[in-house]
């Protein structure tokens, strides 16, 4: 099977190894400078909880424009980049380059696929995954200089899920478990996506205010704001979907439960929390902000409260990236 991965960072890295494990052809589609970094393979560490082991990851395809894309024949075409960077004038034209591949879409705004299919995917089959593991780029500051390539954290549970309602899902889930990584599909994966990506972007945005200190954040004034906008986003996609706020929702979205995991998150073993939640969501700035203001649409779309959303968005500085 080939598949091309768009984007080689911490996430198309990490599900590049595993499909490749699993006895795909594997190219990444990157910009042009990234083009040599490429060539010389990339390390993969696996962190647990007490120890790591090192992987090196080598022998695939790289391609940085639309004729290296059309030139090729792809089965699936995966897409690990930020949402934002899906918007823009190269998304049509390069899936028309990508001939009649399955569109593998892991981006967490909920419009995302929708978008993709309005721009080009309409004669495309589109499978929805969402991903549940962490990775960075090392080193980071805690880490051992000679620590150079990708790190990841594959917590205990499926580390993805895929759409059950879309015969292409399971084949996917279970080409990803032959690599080792565990996987698995879920019926309303949409509905269940939306909801999760809806808890957690208010509180990031929350947590960058905070100068992204976790302590701080549990001390600050804006982890209540940030709650109150995470129930508005999550009320607002429910709607959506046409189902109801689960009760684990409403119990736990407010401080104390807030400022309970802030407290735990810095003692789980071999995950430095603060570094990487810095790390990761500092790079992808202007997509918290897009989904901020695609949950704040949605409410008002409904009928629905959006004032703490309104107000966390426009407490954000303007992205840096």
């Amino acid at each position: 099977m080939n598949i091309l991965i768009v984007g080689a960072g911490a996430t198309g890295t990490v599900f590049g190894a595993a499909l490749a494990r699993a006895g795909c052809d594997i190219t990444f589609h990157v910009r042009e400078h990234h083009r040599e970094r490429l060539a010389a393979g990339i390390n993969l560490y696996h962190q647990g909880y007490f120890a790591i082991r090192e992987q090196r990851i080598s022998g695939y395809g790289v391609t940085t424009d639309l004729q290296e894309v059309a030139a090729g024949h792809w089965d699936q075409v995966w897409f690990t980049t930020p949402s934002d960077a899906l918007r823009g004038e190269w998304l049509p034209p390069f899936l028309a380059a990508c001939g009649q591949a399955t569109l593998v879409v892991l981006q967490p705004d909920p419009e995302d696929i929708e978008y993709v299919r309005q721009h080009g995917a309409a004669g495309h089959r589109i499978v929805q995954g969402i991903i549940q593991f962490s990775a960075w780029q090392s080193p980071q500051p805690h880490e051992p200089a000679d620590q150079q390539g990708i790190t990841c954290l594959l917590p205990p549970g499926p580390h993805a899920l895929f759409d059950e309602e879309n015969a292409s899902g399971a084949t996917i889930a279970a080409t990803l478990r032959r690599g080792g990584l565990n996987s698995g599909t879920r019926k309303d994966l949409a509905a269940y996506a939306a909801r999760m990506s809806a808890t957690m972007i208010p509180l990031v945005a929350g947590l960058e205010l905070a100068g992204w200190q976790l302590d701080r954040y549990a001390r600050h004034d804006v982890l209540d704001l940030a709650m109150a906008a995470a129930r508005e986003a999550v009320a607002a996609e429910c709607a959506r979907f046409s189902v109801a706020v689960p009760l684990g929702f409403r119990a736990l979205l407010n401080r104390a439960a807030g400022r309970a995991v802030l407290h735990v998150l810095p003692w789980v073993p071999g995950f430095n929390a603060e570094q990487f939640l810095r790390w990761h969501f500092g790079k992808v700035d202007r997509q918290t902000r897009q989904m901020l203001e695609t949950y704040e649409r949605h409410a008002r779309q409904n009928g629905l409260p959006c004032d703490s959303l309104a107000r966390l968005r426009g407490a954000l500085p303007p992205p840096r990236h």
